[in-house]
């Protein structure tokens, strides 16, 4: 029987020190356990009372249905007590690596949505029925950015999922925001996040497309800001094509440059591991550079989470 006191031990410890962190950030999202011990390869991130688990499925690991469930219980076992919430507020996700995507488990409670705040801004997170849980909060620090650059500006933000920064760049009184997404349910997602900011949606865009048949179109309108947070791989029926970031990412970036206002700057993000950036094939860019650093909340340990590039 495998032994859970130094996880228990160390979870303590992490809920404690983050937790009077991020009461004193007002963040309800984020990180306490970031598969800090070897022998304990998951992830646990706090979303306001409720607790969201990744569990790992390493590369040539054979596991049976028994050894998930074992796996699981005994993990809700700790971190219940730990944190004295209920089962019913734990949720898993098992990510199995050899196969290169994420499996939920299927929960009986669907749409089991709520609003958590983040730096004074409410967002609608689900823990159960989506791929992800509709804020990515490794992402933090970059919506700050966002937000610290687009007073009075037009912001533009491809493949914007639930819109997050677009809430980030209106709440900071953007001129408009571009929110283009190929899902409707994402985009009715990202509309329901500004109007719970008391952000009036009309005045912004929210845009259904295939995003590089979109770029291709001419187009009048400019941009001081423009974020591209693309997946690895998609091959939405939305789509002309699949799109693969190894293969497309140059035609994003450099589709986007001449949209820019001189002085405009791009923010290119890649949670990709193994992604290269051939930064010399960049078109019309006065600079590139990487500045995941400067992006990485403090509650992220693990430093190959996710990569930015500002291109201006």
């Amino acid at each position: 029987m495998k032994d859970y006191t130094p996880f228990a031990n160390r979870l303590k410890k992490m809920a404690k020190h983050y937790g009077k962190w991020a009461r004193r950030q007002e963040i309800e999202v984020y990180r306490v356990y970031d598969a800090d011990l070897d022998e304990f390869p998951i992830l646990v991130d706090r979303y306001a009372e409720q607790v969201y688990v990744s569990l790992y499925h390493r590369k040539g690991e054979v596991w049976t249905e028994d050894d998930y469930q074992d796996r699981k219980l005994a993990y809700r076992e700790v971190i219940t007590e730990v944190f004295g919430v209920g089962r019913d507020d734990v949720f898993f996700k098992l990510r199995k690596r050899q196969r290169g995507t994420d499996q939920y488990e299927k929960l009986s409670i669907v749409k089991r949505e709520f609003t958590v705040v983040e730096n004074g801004l409410g967002f609608i997170v689900n823990l159960t029925d989506y791929l992800d849980t509709g804020l990515y909060a490794d992402h933090r620090d970059t919506r700050m950015m966002v937000a610290q650059r687009s007073n009075g500006k037009r912001v533009l933000h491809l493949f914007a999922y639930t819109c997050s920064f677009g809430v980030y760049a209106a709440a900071a009184e953007a001129f408009r925001v571009d929110s283009l997404d190929v899902s409707n349910t994402y985009l009715d997602w990202g509309k329901r996040n500004f109007e719970l900011n008391e952000i009036d949606a009309s005045k912004h865009r929210f845009i259904r497309t295939d995003i590089l048949e979109w770029l291709r179109e001419p187009k009048l309108t400019k941009y001081d800001v423009i974020i591209i947070t693309p997946p690895t791989f998609s091959n939405s029926k939305q789509m002309k094509e699949p799109f693969d970031l190894k293969a497309d990412y140059l035609k994003l970036i450099n589709n986007c440059t001449p949209k820019l206002n001189e002085g405009g700057s791009i923010l290119f993000a890649t949670n990709a591991r193994k992604f290269k950036f051939d930064e010399a094939n960049v078109m019309g860019a006065a600079s590139v550079k990487e500045i995941t650093k400067q992006t990485l909340p403090q509650d992220f340990r693990k430093k190959n989470l996710h990569r930015v590039w500002e291109i201006s």
